[in-house]
């Protein structure tokens, strides 16, 4: 071999050889030091452009504003506060993202694909363009009323409005709220103190949403699956059914009453048990008259045991151990192991409005580009029937009497149609903290076209006396609000 040759191969050895080492030992032992340099990298390129904003209907409720003095170029903002911090949630450097920021990240930061032709240029050169636009289905007016309801009640609780027809969601507040801005600052010292307040030091959770994250007892608003099940097996609204102002299940010494001793007929209308809220009635019917599978079909034929993805998460609504009489005696006035979301109790009102269909819940409307064009529609989405059309007549039959001269007058709307329940709920055994019980009310108002036009869904915990019909007040409001239409 020549030895010029020669040389240069051992050269060439000993490059590679070195190149090898170097590599190995960055790989090894620096490799963490290269792996932050590109987060960094990656970080520094994501806010120098600004991310997309959040919008309820026509009103922002999520934006970036240009930084001072920061090294990273936006940061978020929350401009409408409290009202709306459980369906943004925050975009921290910090603590990430969560909620509606988290479940529409790629289109917010820009990498979606649905933005494949937004900025052509920037797609071609692998820049980094400005996020897209998520316009959600919340009626940013009918938000605030049902946050500034449930916040004068001086307790903690939620509130979910839909249309029925299509599961869009127009509200769905949950009070305490919080803002998410300071959390989401680029100073590290403002972020860490604000999370630091909102998630550790404050006892009331205000991040934590209670209209889908949270499940409770529903009380007597369970009645309607319990009523929906009897009807379901050849029952109506004029069947007769047992009643009295006692009821001892089998096998146990524990004796059911009713709130007020309503119900001291032995027998009465499935019509006037419901209305009257008889616990009596629909405890004896759950262990004399159906099966364990009836109920737990019809929960499930609601939606019990499902998780919802409005794109937010909502926790599933369970029925818990029914297998002994004596469980399913407190289940079916919606005690024992039962608990439901307040985004679940209202689509159950939902679903009876809209004939027996149950239609999935969402969030989203649209979503766009930079430049205001629209790159996705929200559609509508049907999760089948859940009863029949005949029991959803029947059902309807019953909860307009609850409003009409029953516990949930205080829903009524001059004018309208207007079905619900009312339930009083009370603490699971060993529950910390204040005994008071809760209060709901689910229902429905029908337009005057006389198709279904609204559902409602309020929970106030720990409320105490008078819950219910506190809870039926605030729902009758926020329907009416639907029905008038915006101000003008």
């Amino acid at each position: 071999m020549n030895p010029a040759l020669r040389r240069m191969g051992v050269i060439a050895l000993i490059l590679l050889g070195a190149l090898i080492a170097q590599v190995t030992w960055v790989g090894f032992f620096h490799h963490e030091d290269y792996e932050g340099q590109a987060a960094g990298r990656t970080l520094l390129d994501e806010y120098g452009v600004p991310r997309g904003s959040i919008y309820a209907g026509d009103v922002l409720i999520a934006q970036s504003v240009p930084t001072e003095n920061s090294d990273y170029g936006y940061q978020r903002d929350y401009p409408e506060g409290d009202y709306f911090g459980n369906i943004t949630g925050f975009k921290s450097l910090i603590y990430g993202v969560s909620n509606m920021e988290a479940a529409e990240n790629d289109l917010l930061s820009g990498t979606s694909s649905l933005l494949a032709f937004d900025d052509f240029w920037a797609t071609v050169l692998k820049e980094r363009k400005p996020g897209g636009d998520v316009i959600t289905t919340i009626d940013a007016d009918l938000q605030k009323a049902a946050y500034d309801a449930i916040a004068e009640t001086g307790v903690n609780g939620a509130a979910v409005v839909l249309d029925p027809q299509t599961g869009r969601i127009l509200a769905q507040a949950s009070y305490p709220g919080w803002n998410p801005t300071e959390v989401s600052s680029n100073d590290g010292d403002t972020a860490t103190a604000a999370w630091e307040a909102v998630m550790n030091e404050d006892e009331d959770q205000p991040a934590f949403d209670r209209s889908r994250q949270g499940h409770y007892p529903p009380g007597s608003t369970f009645k309607t699956i319990v009523a929906a099940a009897f009807i379901e097996n050849g029952g109506s609204a004029d069947s007769i059914v047992k009643a009295g102002n006692s009821y001892t299940a089998p096998g146990t010494d524990h004796e059911i009453t009713n709130s007020s001793n309503q119900c001291p007929a032995e027998e009465m209308t499935l019509e006037e048990a419901f209305a009257k809220s008889c616990n009596t009635t629909f405890s004896r019917m759950c262990v004399e008259e159906l099966s364990v599978e009836d109920i737990q079909e019809t929960a499930e034929a609601f939606g019990f045991g499902e998780v919802y993805e409005t794109p937010l998460y909502s926790a599933e609504s369970v029925m818990g151990d029914i297998s002994e009489d004596a469980f399913r005696a407190q289940a079916c006035i919606g005690q024992q192991e039962v608990r439901e979301t307040v985004l679940q109790n209202a689509l159950i009102a939902a679903t009876i409005a809209n004939d027996g269909e149950r239609m999935a819940p969402q969030l989203v409307d649209e979503l766009t580009d930079s430049a205001g064009e629209t790159v996705q529609k929200g559609g509508e989405e049907s999760l089948g029937r859940s009863i029949s059309k005949d029991t959803a007549e029947q059902l309807r039959i019953i909860m307009e009497a609850v409003v009409d001269y029953g516990s949930g007058s205080n829903a009524q709307i001059d004018g309208y149609t207007v079905g619900g329940k009312t339930g009083t709920a009370e603490h699971s055994e060993g529950a910390e903290g204040s005994e008071a019980p809760h209060g709901w009310f689910h229902g429905w108002a029908m337009g005057e076209d006389g198709e279904p036009a609204v559902a409602v869904c309020v929970f106030l915990d720990s409320y105490g006396d008078g819950a219910s019909a506190q809870a039926a007040e605030i729902s009758g409001d926020l329907m009416q609000q639907v029905l008038d239409g915006p101000a003008d």
